[in-house]
């Protein structure tokens, strides 16, 4: 049986596969929607549903976990990438 691995949800905290998580990296030029889980960087996970992205909005869980300051632009991003379901 192969490892699945899981990540933490910066904003419920609940661990998940790692497929099934929205993940965001910092990079040079700021904080970015990684779609296909190959940017080079430090990762934070999100659920991917509304309610979660939300909640890491309000608890500014991305801004903690990379130390930075996050446009809320990156946040209605994943949010429309959730509704139109592309990711």
């Amino acid at each position: 049986m192969a490892h699945v691995p899981e990540r933490m949800c910066v904003a419920c905290r609940n661990m998940q596969p790692q497929n099934g998580l929205i993940r965001f990296v910092r990079t040079e030029n700021g904080v970015k929607i990684d779609m296909n889980k190959k940017l080079f960087g430090r990762g934070a996970y999100i659920c991917r549903n509304i309610s979660c992205i939300r909640l890491a909005e309000k608890k500014k869980g991305i801004e903690k976990h990379f130390k930075c300051a996050v446009p809320k632009d990156i946040y209605k991003e994943a949010e429309k990438l959730v509704q139109i379901g592309n990711i």
